[in-house]
C-alpha cells in the first residue's frame, strides 16, 4: 500500500483530520460571500446562504469530526467505518457546496441526511458499547437532531409548507441548538483538559452506572428541557423572557459542571480564553434579550467569538495533542489571545453595523476581514498538524 492510501486511511481513522480543516475552508467561503456581493461578485444576497455555511459548514465539520473520533472511544464501541465516514463528508460538502450557489432547499435536504445518517450510525455505536458514555454527551445527541429536524423545517417551509411559525423553529433548532447543545454538552467532559482540575464528567469503564453518573444526567436533561422551554417562550413572541431563559439554563450548566473552584489563572491561560469565549456566548444572548430588535446582530457576539472561539480551542487540544505535540499547546497561547482580541473586535464591529445603517457596508467588510484572518492563522498554525504522523 502506498503512502498516501495510509495517509487517506488514517485520516478517515481520526476523522478530527479531515473535517477540521475543511471545516476551516468552508467557514472562509461562508464569511467571504459578503465581501464579494458588495464587490459585484456576487449575483444573490448572502443573508440566508452565509449563516448556512457557517454552521452546516463551519461548526458542523468540527462537530461531526469530534464526534465521530471521539465518540467511539469514550463508549468502547467500534470505529465509524471509512464508507460511512465518507458519506457524511460527502453529503456536508455538498450540502454547502449548494449553499454557495444559493440552493437553499437542497443544500438543507443534503445536510439533514448527513446528519441523519451521522444519528443511525451513533445509535449503532451506542448499542455496540461498552461503556455508558459521558452525562453530558446526551446532549449532543439532542444538538444532532435539532441540526437534523432544523434542516427538515427549512427545507419543508421553503417547498411544501409555507409556515412562518416552523420556519422560526428551524431556524433555531439549526442554529443555536445544534450548537448550544454540543457545546455544554461535550464540554461538560472536554472543558476540564482545558482550565484543569476534576473532571466530572469522567467515570470508570462500566456497563451500570453509579449514582453520581445518574445525577449527571439528570443535570444534562434539565438542561435540555430548559431549552426547549425557551424555544416554545420565543415562538410565543416573548423574546427577552426565552433569551434570559436559555443564557440561565447554559450558565446554570456550565458553572455546575465544570470544576472552577480548582481553576488556577497563571497556569491556564487558554482558560481563561475559553472563559472569555463563553462568557461571550451569555453577552450575545442577554444582548439578544435586551434588544430583541436587534437579535441577529447580537447574536453575532456568539457565533464570532464565543462559537468560533470555543471550536479554536478544543481543536488546538485535540490537534496538538494527538500530534504528540503537547509543548504547540503552550507556545500557541500568545497567538490565539490575538486571535481572540480580533475576533472580539469583529463581533463588536458587526454588531454596530445594524446599529449604525449608514456604516453597514464598511462594517461588514471589516468583520468579514478580521473573521477570516483569523481563520488564516488556524490554517497556518494548527491545520498541518492534521496530518497524519509518519509511521516509526
Amino acid at each position: 500500500m502506498c503512502q498516501s492510501d495510509n495517509t487517506a486511511l488514517t485520516r478517515l481513522s481520526e476523522p478530527f483530520r479531515l473535517f477540521f480543516p475543511v471545516g476551516v475552508l468552508w467557514g472562509i467561503i461562508g464569511v467571504s460571500l459578503w465581501p464579494m456581493f458588495f464587490a459585484g461578485a456576487l449575483n444573490y444576497y448572502p443573508s440566508l446562504a452565509h449563516p448556512r455555511l457557517m454552521i452546516d459548514g463551519f461548526a458542523a465539520f468540527f462537530i461531526f469530526g469530534f464526534m465521530m473520533t471521539a465518540g467511539p472511544r469514550l463508549l468502547g464501541a467500534p470505529a465509524f467505518g471509512s464508507k460511512c465516514i465518507c458519506m457524511i463528508f460527502g453529503l456536508a460538502c455538498l450540502s454547502n457546496l449548494a449553499f454557495v450557489f444559493n440552493q437553499l432547499v437542497l443544500g438543507d435536504t443534503l445536510f439533514a441526511l448527513a446528519t441523519f445518517t451521522l444519528l443511525i450510525k451513533a445509535h449503532r455505536a451506542y448499542c455496540a458499547r461498552t461503556d455508558m458514555p459521558p452525562p453530558g454527551f446526551p446532549l449532543a445527541a439532542l444538538g444532532l437532531l435539532s441540526a437534523c429536524t432544523g434542516s427538515i423545517l427549512l427545507a419543508l417551509t421553503a417547498t411544501l409548507w409555507p409556515n412562518a411559525t416552523t420556519y422560526a423553529l428551524g431556524k433555531i433548532l439549526l442554529f443555536q441548538g445544534f450548537t448550544m447543545l454540543p457545546i455544554i454538552g461535550v464540554g461538560a467532559f472536554f472543558f476540564p483538559k482545558i482550565i484543569g482540575g476534576t473532571n466530572r464528567h469522567d467515570f470508570p469503564e462500566t456497563m451500570t452506572p453509579n449514582a453520581e453518573w445518574k445525577r449527571r444526567v439528570r443535570h444534562s436533561i434539565f438542561a435540555a428541557i430548559g431549552f426547549a422551554a425557551s424555544v416554545i417562550i420565543e415562538l410565543s413572541g416573548h423574546i427577552t423572557t426565552a433569551y434570559i431563559l436559555r443564557v440561565l439554563t447554559l450558565a446554570a450548566y456550565i458553572l455546575t459542571q465544570l470544576p472552577w473552584m480548582e481553576f488556577r489563572r497563571k497556569e491556564r491561560m487558554h482558560g481563561l480564553q475559553l472563559i472569555f469565549a463563553l462568557g461571550t456566548i451569555a453577552i450575545g444572548l442577554l444582548g439578544a434579550a435586551f434588544f430583541p430588535g436587534y437579535k441577529i446582530a447580537w447574536l453575532h457576539a456568539y457565533f464570532f467569538v464565543g462559537l468560533t472561539g470555543t471550536i479554536f480551542l478544543v481543536s488546538i487540544r485535540v490537534i496538538f495533542g494527538h500530534s504528540g505535540r503537547p509543548d504547540l499547546i503552550r507556545k500557541s497561547v500568545k497567538i490565539f489571545a490575538w486571535v481572540t482580541g480580533a475576533l472580539i473586535l469583529a463581533a463588536a464591529t458587526r454588531i454596530v453595523a445594524d446599529f449604525r445603517p449608514d456604516l453597514r457596508t464598511t462594517h461588514y467588510i471589516y468583520a468579514s476581514v478580521l473573521w477570516l484572518i483569523c481563520a488564516i492563522v488556524w490554517l497556518v498554525f494548527v491545520a498541518p498538524k492534521t496530518k497524519p504522523p509518519k509511521p516509526l
